[in-house]
């Protein structure tokens, strides 16, 4: 048990340090979403000792873990060459320096009443615990849109002409109604935002402030807990969180300890690129599957037919298409990487147009997009379909604004004044 301890604590070190060394340079602050979103990775070497010590899972797919992730770090790491977090902060401020009161309010309140209306539609159908991912499936346009906007709102709150009780009033209005709906901590956005929010003010995160914000998502978690999952008790609230955490890495074992993998390879036909993409060609109607490989995976397991179910993490997404194919699907991972955190330097290059609104969607898509990239990329396709149709909406805002008489010296004097 000591030598397990011992092991499974040196592969998640491992693992943290070399997420550390591979994305420091794109990331920018202890708070950014591809920090967070990536402390599930050192958790999972450590759990995929356990699962490969006990049996469950055989050693051969703990290197393969080993060799996708430095592969997909590795081309993280090229792509953040091409980032500059000095420059970012500047793009972000000039945006927001150029977007009038009277348009920021104009999209939160859109967000709000989009928000709003989808949380009501949530509790109607009982959207609550797991049902959220057919809730989200059926209702797909309008909760992509929503998370598209919200965002861009993120981004919006963070301008200086807004006071620090008008950005709590909208950061409220904005997080409440998403609990019917939500499937992540409802208050893991305020953390990411808080975040920024110290980025942009060239301010470290403190050792309290990261513990407050910590506290601050624990007690999110608590709260979908208690609203969505319908816990009672303290130790039932300990337990979800526990088993969340140890969630991050149960795709391992629905994969291997059962050969669901083997399986599902047998009634799952589809190649590498049409999935990758089906977040994209499904929008025109061509759909490449009706379930990911999680939720594949968790259905042939458990013989419910599910819609949603684990995130197939990045090695097992390679070994169910590149079986024992040891460099292509290195090779895979690394282009990944570097197409995922790619994002950040092109979203920077989009903070530089003319229209202010496709500035603001650059910025959140380099913000939030790229976190996701391990776990799950058609979450990062998703959150850039979100982000993009966002943007076109705002866009279409900031033209009916401007092109009203009397609407652009209003709004100027509106920002002048802030």
């Amino acid at each position: 048990m000591y030598d397990l301890i011992l092991f499974g604590s040196a592969a998640g070190g491992a693992a943290t340090l070399l997420c550390f060394l591979f994305l420091r340079r794109a990331t920018l602050n202890i708070l950014d979403p591809l920090i967070v979103v990536h402390l599930f990775i050192p958790f999972m070497a450590a759990e995929l000792v356990v699962l490969c010590a006990t049996g469950l899972v055989t050693w051969d797919k703990f290197v393969w873990f080993w060799v996708t992730l430095i592969a997909y770090l590795a081309g993280a790491r090229l792509a953040s060459s091409f980032f500059g977090p000095e420059t970012f902060r500047q793009v972000i401020t000039d945006t927001l320096a150029r977007v009038r009161c009277s348009e920021i309010h104009a999209i939160l309140l859109v967000t709000v009443g989009i928000t709003l209306v989808l949380g009501l539609m949530a509790l109607h159908y009982g959207a609550e615990g797991d049902s959220r991912q057919g809730f989200a499936k059926a209702f797909r346009p309008l909760v992509v849109l929503q998370a598209g906007l919200f965002l861009l709102s993120l981004v919006l709150l963070l301008s200086r002409k807004l006071s620090v009780a008008v950005v709590v009033a909208w950061m409220v209005l904005l997080v409440l109604p998403s609990v019917a709906f939500s499937g992540k901590s409802v208050l893991i956005p305020v953390l990411y935002w808080f975040g920024l929010r110290l980025y942009l003010h060239r301010k470290a995160v403190t050792l309290r402030a990261g513990a407050g914000m910590f506290a601050l998502v624990l007690l999110g978690v608590f709260a979908m807990g208690v609203l969505a999952y319908r816990v009672s008790s303290v130790a039932g609230l300990i337990y979800l969180f526990v088993y969340r955490l140890w969630a991050s890495g149960e795709t391992y074992i629905y994969a291997y300890q059962w050969d669901a993998m083997a399986s599902v390879r047998d009634n799952y036909h589809v190649s590498f690129i049409p999935y990758m993409l089906h977040p994209i060609t499904s929008l025109v109607g061509i759909r490449a599957y009706d379930k990911p490989l999680g939720a594949m995976l968790f259905s042939q397991v458990f013989g419910d037919d599910i819609v949603g179910g684990p995130n197939p993490l990045l090695p097992i997404l390679l070994d169910y298409f590149f079986p024992d194919a040891w460099v292509l699907a290195a090779l895979m991972a690394f282009v990944i990487g570097a197409l995922v955190v790619g994002i950040r330097p092109l979203g920077m290059a989009l903070g530089r147009s003319r229209s202010r609104y496709i500035r603001v969607g650059g910025i959140a898509a380099a913000v939030f997009c790229p976190s996701m990239g391990f776990s799950d990329t058609s979450l990062v396709l998703i959150a850039l379909i979100g982000v993009a149709a966002a943007t076109a909406f705002a866009v279409a805002i900031e033209l009916l604004l401007s092109d009203r008489p009397g609407v652009s010296s209003s709004a100027g004097s509106i920002a002048s004044h802030s």
